[in-house]
């Protein structure tokens, strides 16, 4: 059983298949850090609470308390497990991947809404100027 911050992070790292070192690229938390935090030695900083409940696409109520559930961004929504490995590949990218396929997406969608007589006004979240 998942008894500490520490080993429920480490848990849901390893569940996910995701390295000390993934996260430390997608996150401002170090690898030796991660490690202490996740060997109970530290406790994690609110930023890096809020980092690895993304990467580790859980709630940060969960890495706290274990007594929420585990990711309430993915569970709560009837995605498929297409989507959901879609998005842990795009957990792994570089920022400048993820920028790029948010734009491959942007668009796509755009092109199928024209084909559906709608338009669409999707904006990366990470990118500032809408791009065609």
């Amino acid at each position: 059983m998942d008894n500490t911050i520490g080993q429920r992070i480490k848990n849901r790292r390893k569940e996910l298949k995701i390295t000390q070192t993934q996260i430390q690229e997608q996150t401002s938390v170090t690898s030796g850090n991660l490690s202490c935090i996740e060997n109970s030695k530290y406790l994690p900083s609110a930023i890096a609470l809020m980092e690895l409940s993304r990467v580790l696409d859980c709630s940060i109520d969960w890495i706290l308390t274990g007594d929420s559930k585990k990711s309430k961004n993915l569970s709560d929504h009837k995605y498929s497990d297409d989507d959901k490995t879609l998005l842990k590949h795009f957990h792994c990218m570089s920022e400048e991947d993820q920028e790029e396929l948010l734009m491959i997406a942007q668009i796509k969608a755009n092109k199928r809404k024209k084909e559906n007589g709608t338009s669409s006004h999707f904006k990366s979240s990470s990118s500032n100027s809408e791009t065609a």
